[in-house]
């Protein structure tokens, strides 16, 4: 039986990336903050051999990048730093889960060989941890695999997320307020994630990046419209109109490397995701 482990495997991916392992006979170490810090050597050096490395931990709300950035990049860029090295004295495999880091797209779909353009401080201090696992790949010859995820979302995502907001105003509500309708991401439910982690763990050689999305963008009104046709609501929208900083109009993977080379690809299109995550949430509130 391999060894995984999973970091930030409290987190949101982290949950069900350990039930999905467990669920595929992988013994699973959940390093979260009970173990201690991922940017302390000491804790790293307390852990036991593994087979695999999956990083996820990571300081990740991009609103909040902005007002912590030297918090950002020291907990996200020595963390993966600490991580590559517990994998190389361990000789395990390393997979990291990045970001979209592709800032304002120069064409759609956007291939993995796009400009990097980070364009604020939590995709900043992706793109620098990337760079380690890359220099870790060339010169200490380390298996690492490296996952651009687009917008993930699934049940027990955050409240701050777009999607559960949406469906949570749906839900509880009488009305639906956002900041803006017009921008478009490329969303991919988290069951379609896993698939993709567990296909690297078992093709795995030298460094290797794939974008991880669904290669379809939806504008928050038609997410709007999805949600509301699911929860079978008909609540009036209120957008304040407001356009964030560094603003990204359009968002869409291109998906083809993953495809070609893991034989992966999205199963869930987006109203089936929506629709696990009302009946998650309805059966939490009681309402079914």
């Amino acid at each position: 039986m391999h060894k995984v482990l999973v970091t930030g495997a409290s987190g949101f991916i982290g949950k069900a990336l350990c039930s999905f392992l467990e669920q595929s006979n992988y013994e699973v170490i959940k390093f979260t903050r009970k173990i201690g810090e991922i940017t302390d050597e000491d804790t790293w050096k307390s852990l036991e051999k593994t087979d695999f490395v999956i990083h996820l931990a990571a300081l990740n709300f991009v609103p909040e990048s902005w007002k912590q950035s030297s918090e950002f990049l020291e907990t996200n860029i020595v963390g993966t730093s600490r991580a590559l090295e517990y994998a190389k004295r361990q000789q395990a495999k390393m997979i990291y889960v990045s970001a979209y880091l592709y800032g304002i797209p120069k064409e759609l779909p956007i291939t993995e060989s796009h400009p990097i353009l980070p364009n604020n401080p939590y995709a900043l201090s992706k793109y620098l941890s990337e760079e380690v696992c890359k220099f870790h790949a060339n010169f200490f010859n380390q298996s690492v695999t490296i996952l651009r995820l687009f917008n993930v979302y699934g049940p027990g995502q955050r409240s701050e997320f777009l999607i559960p907001s949406l469906i949570n105003q749906c839900l509880k509500s009488n009305v639906i307020k956002v900041l803006d309708l017009y921008p478009k991401r490329d969303y991919v439910f988290i069951d379609d994630v896993l698939d993709a982690i567990h296909r690297c763990m078992n093709q795995m050689n030298g460094l290797q990046i794939y974008n991880i999305g669904s290669s379809v963008s939806y504008s928050v009104e038609e997410m709007i419209e999805i949600i509301q046709k699911v929860c079978g609501t008909a609540l009036k929208v209120n957008s304040e109109n407001v356009i964030r900083q560094n603003e990204i109009n359009d968002v869409v993977a291109d998906i083809s490397r993953a495809r070609d080379s893991l034989g992966w690809e999205p199963k869930f299109g987006i109203e089936q995701g929506i629709s696990k995550i009302v009946q998650a949430e309805k059966k939490a509130l009681g309402l079914i």
